[in-house]
């Protein structure tokens, strides 16, 4: 493109530019300048500066002086040190000199529209001489809310109709009170009505309007009273949407705020686009999704991390699946009906919930509280496996501190526990545990196990005197037995009892649940509850009963060894007599034989 450049002053002015500084150059031209056309349907010529600190100034003269003898033109770029981003324009000083702006329609003659004389009078329409300030041909209008003419004494002229001794037309005239005696109209219809407006066409004054309206800053509060459930709305606005068909030819949505302080704000499934995206914080009900926002958010609030029919509350919280709720901070509600409360939280199963500080429900059904409770798994640099293929874990749940249930069915409770990889389990940990390596784990599936270094405590009844314990660092179970915890005593036969062991059927064998490898003695509950009665039913035997038998039995075997022994002492009595009757009859045969054998002799 073909350009010519003209030559100018780039020199600063140290006042108004009434006068210009020599040319770094003069050249002479004698004749027009003239920019050829390339041919084209459109293109332009600049003259133009190498920089924008300088400034060009046309002057119909020689020199610009502070009297001009000639009009000028002053351009200046906005480094100008004096006059930066300025235009002037200059007449010549001269009585009839004016600036004068002119105009044609198409095909018609070029005519003077604007004229600013000499003096400083501005005249439109035409006045080639204008006679004050501004001095026009034609009307004024005056366009916008509360614009009007502004007078010295700061009054502004709004109407021609609000001046006395305006024309008025009719039967009206202004009267003292500048008052309309023959009624007021608005487009040919009479305005009625301005105290108490029923109809469209009544006029509204302002005591009724600051009854009755709202106003968006009041300057006091307004009050609305309605009926006894104030079930009138004070704030009634309807938007729409040209989508779908609707009353009016569109979807309405609408916005109520009630005397009674309700307020509903509806809107239309797959509808509208998200309130606001990216970082701050709002309170948006995001019609499309049918979903609800209110705290900060980074992103995690942008339409693609809303779920349709969520809900998300707090800082940085995330609910980006169907049904999904998550309130706190930096929680993750990522499927179908999840929910998450508290902080740094993770749910990506459906219909998983988790609440505390840092815990993860991998698994569908999942429940994880407390503090880095685990449902479910794996864990990839510990956050849930984005690839779902891989969860593992079903319906399990952990509550505590530092558990883990990532299996299916199983559950992990108080500190440092673990199912430990097996499925179906059950496991609680006292709070014993400082460290992941005193963490208590299953060792095998559908397995209970509990570990408590204080003890256990059982107790069967309201008043928690009766039970079983199981000490700690024991391995026997303490029950009750106390005579204060029993009533209908009976004595017992132990010689009874002897007769209905030795009648009883006992005998080694397994529970069918065991296997053949397990073997165990002892009688069926159907026969020891014939033989004793006791214990609740014939299907069970109860461990203190079948201890107490035992003991009946063995006090009266003590009874019969103590009879024995009776006896025996009385027959080593006897054995005695019989010895010293035959040590005594055998002395007097020795004495008889001697004696005949004396008589022999003395024969």
């Amino acid at each position: 493109m073909l350009k010519f450049a003209l030559k100018a002053s780039v020199a600063a002015l140290i006042s108004l530019p009434l006068a210009a500084p020599a040319f770094a150059q003069d050249n002479s031209v004698n004749g027009n300048l003239l920019f050829t056309s390339p041919n084209l349907s459109y293109y332009f010529r600049t003259i133009r500066l190498s920089d924008n600190a300088g400034g060009i100034v046309l002057h119909a003269s020689p020199n610009l002086t502070a009297s001009p003898d000639g009009a000028t033109l002053q351009i200046w770029g906005n480094q100008s040190p004096h006059f930066p981003g300025q235009v002037y324009i200059d007449t010549g000083a001269h009585n009839a000199a004016a600036v004068i702006f002119r105009t044609a329609t198409t095909g018609g003659q070029i005519t003077e529209r604007v004229r600013i004389s000499a003096t400083g009078n501005v005249g439109i329409g035409g006045l080639p001489a204008p006679q004050e300030r501004l001095d026009l041909i034609g009307n004024i209008r005056i366009r916008g809310v509360n614009n009007g003419i502004l007078f010295p004494d700061g009054s502004v002229l709004r109407s021609a109709n609000a001046v006395g001794g305006a024309a008025l037309g009719g039967n009206n005239s202004w009267t003292g009170s500048n008052t309309f005696n023959g009624g007021l109209s608005a487009n040919n219809a009479l305005v009625t009505n301005v105290g108490n407006p029923v109809n469209a066409g009544d006029a509204v004054n302002k005591a009724y309007a600051d009854s009755n309206f709202v106003k968006f800053v009041p300057g006091a509060e307004q009050l609305s009273v309605g009926d006894a459930n104030g079930t009138a709305p004070m704030i009634n606005l309807r938007g729409g949407s040209t989508c779908c068909s609707g009353p009016g030819g569109h979807t309405p949505a609408y916005f109520k705020v009630f005397q009674n302080g309700s307020f509903v704000a509806t809107g239309n499934l797959g509808i509208g686009t998200s309130p606001m995206e990216g970082k701050g914080y709002r309170t948006s009900w995001y019609t499309y999704k049918g979903a609800f926002r209110s705290g900060y958010a980074d992103n995690e609030w942008d339409d693609a991390n809303v779920g349709f029919f969520s809900w998300a509350g707090g800082s940085n919280s995330t609910a980006s699946g169907l049904y999904a709720l998550a309130f706190g901070d930096t929680n993750q509600a990522e499927s179908t009906s999840s929910i998450v409360f508290g902080s740094g939280n993770q749910v990506k199963g459906a219909a998983g919930f988790a609440a505390g500080a840092g815990n993860r429900v991998c698994d569908t059904y999942g429940v994880a509280l407390g503090n880095n409770a685990k449902s479910g798994g794996p864990l990839i640099n510990g956050k849930c496996d984005p690839e779902t293929f891989n969860i593992r874990g079903l319906a399990a749940m952990a509550f505590g501190y530092n558990v883990t249930a990532d299996q299916d069915h199983t559950t992990a409770m108080g500190k440092f526990a673990s199912n430990n990889g097996f499925t179906g389990t059950f496991i609680w940990s006292d709070g014993s545990a400082t460290a992941s390596a005193d963490t208590f784990r299953n060792s095998a599936n559908n397995q209970f196990a509990a570990r408590a270094t204080g003890g256990f405590r059982f107790r069967t009844n309201l008043g928690a005197t009766t039970g079983c314990d199981l000490p700690a660092g024991s391995g026997v179970f303490n029950c009750t037995s106390s005579r204060a915890t029993k009533m209908n005593f009976a004595s017992v036969s132990g010689t009874d009892v002897l007769a209905k062991v030795r009648a009883m059927p006992i005998s080694t064998w397994n529970y069918i649940s065991e296997g053949d490898k397990v073997r165990h003695l002892g009688p069926m509950a159907e026969d020891f509850h014939a033989a004793f009665g006791l214990g609740v039913s014939d299907k069970a035997i109860g461990v203190q009963d079948l201890a107490s038998v035992s003991l009946a039995g063995v006090k009266a075997l003590e009874e019969r060894t103590a009879e024995l022994q009776g006896k025996a002492a009385e027959v080593e009595r006897l054995r005695g007599e019989v010895a010293a009757l035959r040590s005594a009859n055998s002395a007097l045969e020795d004495r008889l034989t001697a004696i005949e054998q004396g008589l022999k002799g003395s024969r």
